[in-house]
């Protein structure tokens, strides 16, 4: 999940007893190097019991296609929007 996370470039946020709850897009000029697309295969083991860490993961790749940036700085909008237009 972390990996995923870092290859997105979304970030973690705790609370103030330390759960993380949300999600936050690095800055492209903090991250330092385009957003990567991922593809995820889990089992359905894992999807059944980590249900809140698969929703973190949901939120920050959305976060990530949906953010305003150039399409070679994020991969994840870019293939969004190819996917998408596909289905048109």
């Amino acid at each position: 999940l972390a990996q995923v996370l870092a290859l997105v470039g979304v970030r973690p946020v705790s609370d103030s007893l330390g759960r993380v709850n949300k999600v936050e897009l690095i800055p492209l000029e903090e991250l330092g190097r385009p957003r990567i697309d991922v593809v995820v295969s889990c089992s359905g083991v894992f999807r059944d019991l980590f249900i809140n860490q698969m929703n973190l993961m949901d939120r920050g790749i959305k976060m990530a296609a949906e953010a305003d940036e150039p399409l070679d700085q994020n991969f994840v909008r870019k293939h969004a929007i190819e996917q998408a237009e596909e289905l048109i």
